[in-house]
């Protein structure tokens, strides 16, 4: 009798447990939402509250960390000006170009980060190409609002006029296409994609700022889902995943651009 128990339980030792379940808002779904549409980022086609057939550098990315954790993916919209709200959020994680700072730590989760920015000049056709941030100081600049570039205009620059704020990137966008801004002052990546994207709408990539950001994705604060998603995106790191996407969906060298001092 003791060798049949002793049999036993060397058997079930033997059997590896079943991995725990992903602490997901769904069963079996990872909820991740996008902004509004980035050139290489995320796009896709907005219908009601969901996303639907999104592409990008960012889908990507989570399309492979839910596959690591078990889960499939499914896509929703959220807006930049309620993503660092405090309380519930509708998303498990949301990946929208989101540079990680302390202020905004306080109310919500950042990952490690999967992609490293600067901020980057988009002219307008008209504006003439600063040299320097003396230079920059003299246009009339605009950013999007809730945003480190906006950060960067009001804390650093002090430039000789107001900044212009909108509330989307698209309406930046916008505005520096009908000359309204000179000077949109956004993440260098997605302004460098956008006058890839749409070369004759804009003037030149003016220059990018040293900053050293750090993009993350975002998620409700206290999420017991933060270390399973930095486990993930290290391991993208690690065997060359990012690198490789980050060269599929932009191929642009951001070395070449000046950097204004």
């Amino acid at each position: 009798m003791k060798r049949l128990l002793v049999a036993a339980l060397i058997a079930a030792a033997a059997v590896p447990a079943a991995s725990a379940a992903p602490p997901v808002m769904h069963s079996g779904q990872l909820v991740v939402a996008f902004g509004d549409p980035a050139v290489g980022f995320a796009s896709g086609t907005v219908r009601g509250s969901n996303i639907v057939n999104p592409k990008g550098y960012e889908v990507d990315v989570a399309s492979l960390i839910a596959k690591q954790l078990g889960v499939r993916p499914t896509w929703i919209y959220t807006p930049w000006t309620s993503l660092f709200a405090p309380g519930v959020k509708r998303f498990d994680v949301s990946f929208q170009e989101a540079t990680i700072t302390p202020q905004r730590m306080k109310t919500v989760d950042f990952t490690n980060s999967y992609f490293d920015a600067n901020q980057g000049v988009l002219l307008s056709k008209s504006a003439p190409a600063p040299k320097s941030l003396a230079d920059l100081k003299k246009l009339q600049t605009c950013a999007q609002a809730a945003t480190t570039g906006l950060d960067y205009i009001k804390s650093k620059l002090h430039p000789a006029k107001q900044p212009l704020v909108y509330q989307t990137t698209t309406a930046a966008f916008t505005a520096v296409q009908i000359d309204r801004c000179q000077a949109l002052i956004l993440d260098t990546p997605i302004v460098a994609s956008q006058k890839k994207a749409k070369p004759g709408a804009y003037g030149p990539v003016g220059g990018q700022i040293i900053t050293h950001e750090q993009y993350g994705a975002v998620l409700p604060k206290g999420s017991k889902l933060t270390p399973e998603l930095n486990a993930a995106i290290k391991k993208l790191w690690a065997n060359g995943t990012i690198s490789k996407l980050q060269k599929k969906w932009f191929n642009l060298d951001f070395s070449k651009l000046p950097n204004l001092k």
